[in-house]
């Protein structure tokens, strides 16, 4: 929350003081009435009211030498002597590609398989009495499994009848694998048996009908299935303009219903659950459903990323793909016409804020799990990162953070104003030794700009500087140089003596 407090005269002084700050709120343009908010701010982050500047990135392992888009998972095993084991597996360029985890740290690729026609790929971990599997459809080509040890995946025959089922996503719940988004039927749904994922055929010998089968999610509006996850008990089916939701323990007792509230998603790759509630993207923002309900934010009454919404490029909109780590959903987009996702927008759950980051080429996000422990993975390129790690951006380079407020007219349009003093607390880190790190603060009114660079310490500087313009109405810009971390902490003060007509 951010105020502004003081007096006014014929010839009187302000002091607007910026309590905290609040992410990214473009709903009433650059006029925003909360001075604590940015309307186009970009590689600045707000957490718990402090600004400063979004965290790097580091590679993480070897590279698999292909520029292609790829997919990551994470499957969890368990060797001859019932000890857990875990490893990441990549997808790009037709191939599959496994490694093994060793003390939180990437081992060496294994290609696993090669000549597969899509891409695309969904996995689920399944585990029984003898197998500890990680399985893999894309819609194309046949399943495929690995154990997590062997050199190469092993086909996965998955048919029900006499026909062969490919569906590129799948997902597990009450013991039985689900599988959608097929090319011969998208509106259905298939099921294995329970504790069997190489039977999908159907039981009509069994009085509860216990066996595979398939339900159609038709809803006569030419949309078709794009996603399918387990949550909630249930198995929620997205399609381009609904949600269904399926429950129930057995097939005799399965239930299909729509969710009301949503037109569904546009992006399957978005959907994440933070374990009380989904969160996907829909056409004008992001949609949260509880459970029972679904509800767009947007509709809500949250506004707040509008301009950015609309710089979506729809045409690629698939590309787009969505982690949860700590109650920060981390959704990448691709902006102003790109074909790959260009940044990375992160929406804090519990505050309800959003930043912007600037990161080009985030093809997919894993949430790796080591016991207790969750690291954020991106994947680009073939090389695999660490999200929010270091302080700079591909190749060691500068993150440039810029963070504008919104006009302040202090109250009133009445008055003429002239700024005077500017107090901050600014902890600083320089990434040349050889330099000292610097902000500049830079005002702005009536189409005139007044800036200021200020050379630090390294730590903590309280700053109180002069930056003078004049106005009716100003806003102001603070900005990182050469890239050097910032971190601004609450309590930014500016004294303004006003002058009426």
């Amino acid at each position: 929350m951010s105020s502004y407090t003081g007096y006014s005269s014929s010839m009187g002084e302000r002091k607007l003081t910026i309590d905290a700050f609040t992410g990214i709120d473009q709903s009433r343009g650059t006029h925003s009435g909360d001075y604590g908010s940015s309307p186009d701010a970009v590689n600045f982050i707000t957490r718990e009211g402090i600004l400063k500047t979004a965290g790097g990135i580091s590679a993480f392992g070897n590279a698999v030498e292909d520029e292609t888009v790829g997919r990551l998972f994470q499957g969890f095993f368990r060797d001859s002597n019932h000890q857990d084991h875990t490893a990441v597996v990549m997808t790009l360029n037709g191939k599959i590609y496994g490694s093994q985890i060793t003390d939180g740290s990437l081992g060496s690729w294994v290609l696993l398989g090669s000549g597969f026609r899509s891409d695309d790929w969904s996995a689920v971990n399944y585990r029984d009495e003898t197998n500890d599997w990680i399985i893999l459809t894309n819609g194309v080509d046949q399943a495929q499994y690995w154990d997590g040890f062997a050199q190469t995946v092993t086909p996965l025959p998955i048919t029900q009848g006499n026909e062969a089922l490919l569906f590129s996503k799948i997902t597990m719940l009450n013991e039985r694998l689900w599988g959608g988004v097929s090319a011969t039927n998208p509106d259905r749904i298939y099921w294995s048996n329970s504790f069997d994922p190489e039977d999908w055929n159907l039981n009509y010998d069994d009085p509860d009908n216990d066996g595979g089968g398939f339900v159609d999610v038709a809803t006569f509006d030419g949309s078709r299935i794009r996603g399918i996850i387990a949550a909630m008990d249930d198995v929620l089916i997205f399609k381009d303009k609904s949600l269904h939701r399926l429950n129930g323990s057995y097939p005799g007792e399965f239930s299909l219903t729509q969710v009301f509230g949503t037109e569904g998603t546009l992006a399957s790759r978005t959907i994440v659950n933070d374990g009380r509630a989904i969160y996907f993207l829909a056409s004008d923002g992001l949609v949260r459903y509880s459970g029972m309900t679904a509800s767009s934010l947007a509709a809500s009454g949250d506004r707040r990323l509008k301009d950015i919404w609309s710089r979506i490029n729809i045409s690629t909109i698939d590309m787009a793909c969505a982690e949860i780590v700590d109650n920060i959903m981390y959704l990448a987009v691709p902006l102003d016409g790109s074909i790959i996702n260009t940044h990375v927008i992160e929406y804090d759950i519990r505050m309800g804020t959003y930043n912007l980051v600037e990161l080009p080429g985030v093809d997919d996000w894993l949430v790796l799990r080591i016991g207790q422990q969750e690291t954020l993975l991106f994947v680009s390129g073939g090389q695999i990162y660490r999200y929010d790690s270091g302080y700079t951006f591909y190749d060691g380079e500068p993150i440039n953070a810029v963070w504008t407020s919104p006009y302040i007219s202090c109250g009133t349009l009445s008055s003429k104003k002239q700024t005077g003093r500017i107090y901050l607390s600014v902890s600083a880190t320089s990434l040349d030794i050889t330099k000292e790190p610097e902000i500049k603060i830079t005002l702005m009114s009536d189409g005139k700009e007044r800036s200021k660079t200020i050379r630090l310490k390294t730590g903590l500087n309280e700053i109180r500087k002069k930056v003078k313009i004049r106005g009716r109405m100003f806003r102001f810009r603070l900005e990182n140089v050469d890239g050097n971390p910032l971190t601004i902490h609450r309590g930014i003060e500016i004294h303004v003596e006003e002058d009426y007509d």
